[in-house]
């Protein structure tokens, strides 16, 4: 049972399991966003719908309440149902929503936006990561006449990007061989894939911290290295952007690229992705085309400048590194205290922590990663089996409870480890399995 007694699987998971069933005869694959489906979470452990969510806590179909620390995928920074960024978006709706010419919000929150993001001297809108990290691509061949792509980490579904990975079906073989990843931290390794495709490599297109810490000025030396071979650097700050500062990874490492997405963080769950760069690459989108409908939807818009004036108001940034400290301080004593190191570890930075599950050796395992799902579950905590998504609403209250509830996973996955038999054998659910497995045994996603 759950240190907090109201949280956890009290009620089972009877509701959920039944839309899931509905949803398999009538939406391809059950689900919009795999990273939200049964495989990702312990199915048969985790409830798979939500139907009511506030500050931090979110409550599913069955009315089983968790403490969420998955925050809608990343973007709920601020917290769920957040009143002052509700507000803004009521206000607005009286005022419209799609206007039929411009709308001075796109002006409004475009200078917010490039006062706080180092690499902003202009800007474009869109609906999602994946448009405007496929646009800023597009603009880099635009802009260089190449088309290699050298790429780190988790870019959207588009086909410049996706055809790189193991989910590839459907993207021609010509599109797939123009993508191609390097390792975090491997600038030799960089150097070699700029050797091998000499003069045609357009952008280095990277998140610039998953969970590897940069080592040897390794930011920096990677847009030395683009520069050098006249290729453009861009940074996807989809997670870090908005969480390690406001203006992302780039400010907090003090590299600024020459191109940026962000998205999430920036409107506390409404849809946007915003591309930021130089003016002299930027002012290339009257030949690279990026135009939607709905990029300039005004309650996207209004949601967005409200959440920029309220991380300024009140230190949100300050605040995420504090709950983080202390979240991760917590951690790292139980995995030291119950010695169980060699197969719990964390990585990254405060404000993006990961926990990692593997082998002795190092390697990711799926039971153990699943095992550990299905005991936070238990306790009460919704969780991805690798990075924490911290919100401005997280309590003390409710970091003491992630910390509890994992001590109980601890000694859970210490005893399965200890006992040599198949960690199969303690888990009461199916076996985990990630959106990317490549990706996931790298720590190139995370989750």
């Amino acid at each position: 049972m759950s240190a907090n007694k109201k949280l956890g699987l009290r009620y089972g998971i009877k509701k959920s399991d039944e839309l899931w069933r509905r949803a398999l005869k009538v939406i391809a694959t059950g689900t919009q966003t795999f990273s939200r489906s049964p495989g990702v979470f312990p199915d048969g452990a985790a409830p798979k719908y939500v139907i009511r969510q506030k500050g931090s806590h979110v409550w599913d179909v069955d009315g089983n309440e968790f403490i969420d620390m998955v925050m809608g995928c990343g973007p709920t920074t601020l917290g769920h149902n957040y009143e002052p960024i509700n507000e803004a978006i009521k206000k607005q709706m009286d005022k419209g929503i799609l206007f039929s010419l411009l709308n001075p919000l796109e002006v409004e929150v475009a200078e917010k936006l490039v006062e706080c993001i180092p690499c902003a001297e202009m800007l474009k809108f869109s609906k999602n990561g994946s448009d405007v990290c496929a646009a800023a691509v597009r603009l880099a061949r635009a802009v260089t006449g190449k088309e290699m792509i050298l790429c780190y980490g988790y870019h959207g579904f588009q086909d410049w990007y996706i055809g790189s990975t193991d989910r590839n079906a459907g993207v021609p073989k010509c599109v797939r061989e123009l993508t191609k990843s390097f390792r975090y931290n491997d600038i030799s390794g960089l150097s070699k894939m700029f050797e091998q495709y000499h003069g045609r490599v357009a952008a280095v297109i990277m998140e610039p911290v998953i969970a590897e810490k940069p080592k040897d000025d390794f930011l920096n030396k990677v847009k030395a290295l683009a520069h050098e071979n006249g290729a453009l650097l861009i940074f996807d700050e989809m997670i870090s952007g908005f969480r390690f500062r406001m203006g992302g990874a780039q400010e907090f490492f003090n590299v600024v690229p020459d191109l940026a997405t962000f998205g999430k963080g920036i409107t506390n769950g409404m849809p946007l992705g915003v591309i930021a760069g130089k003016r002299k690459y930027m002012k290339n989108f009257d030949k690279a085309f990026l135009s939607s409908t709905y990029a300039p939807e005004a309650l996207t818009l209004a949601a967005a400048s409200a959440v920029i004036d309220f991380y300024k108001e009140n230190d949100v940034i300050a605040k995420l590194w504090e709950k983080g400290e202390y979240l991760e301080k917590g951690l790292r004593a139980i995995i030291d205290r119950h010695g169980v190191g060699k197969n719990v570890s964390l990585a990254g930075y405060p404000v993006r922590l990961m926990v990692n599950t593997h082998d002795s050796n190092g390697i990711h395992n799926l039971n153990l990663a699943t095992l550990y799902q299905q005991e936070m579950f238990k306790e009460g905590i919704l969780c991805f089996a690798g990075v924490l998504m911290l919100s401005y609403s997280h309590s003390r209250e409710d970091l003491d409870c992630f910390i509890d509830s994992f001590d109980k996973a601890c000694v859970v996955i210490k005893n399965a480890v200890e006992s040599g038999d198949d960690i199969a054998k303690f888990l009461r659910c199916k076996p985990g399995s990630p959106v990317f497995k490549g990706l996931r045994e790298r720590n190139a996603v995370s989750n």
